[in-house]
């Protein structure tokens, strides 16, 4: 059970991580990182009118952001 309860605290943390995203980088990282079937950078590119290039930049940058909320608020959970 305590899995199961941990398993939906980090999906929270990732949720209120991503919500500090803007809608586009949100979208695209969650378009090609957690859809079961991620769309490809082309699809996104002119979805937004961008390169696939630039989808790419985005998609690290957001995935960066998040990545590094989560752990500044599991280091900030295990402070106090």
């Amino acid at each position: 059970m305590a899995d199961a309860e941990e398993l939906s605290h980090h999906g929270a943390l990732l949720r209120r991580a991503m919500q500090a995203l803007p809608d586009r980088d949100r979208d695209i990282l969650a378009e090609r990182r957690l859809s079961d079937e991620p769309k490809t950078l082309d699809t996104l590119g002119k979805r937004y009118g961008i390169s696939r290039e630039r989808v790419r930049q985005l998609e690290v940058r957001a995935f960066e952001r998040v990545q590094a909320a989560v752990k500044a608020a599991v280091a900030q959970e295990a402070a106090t």
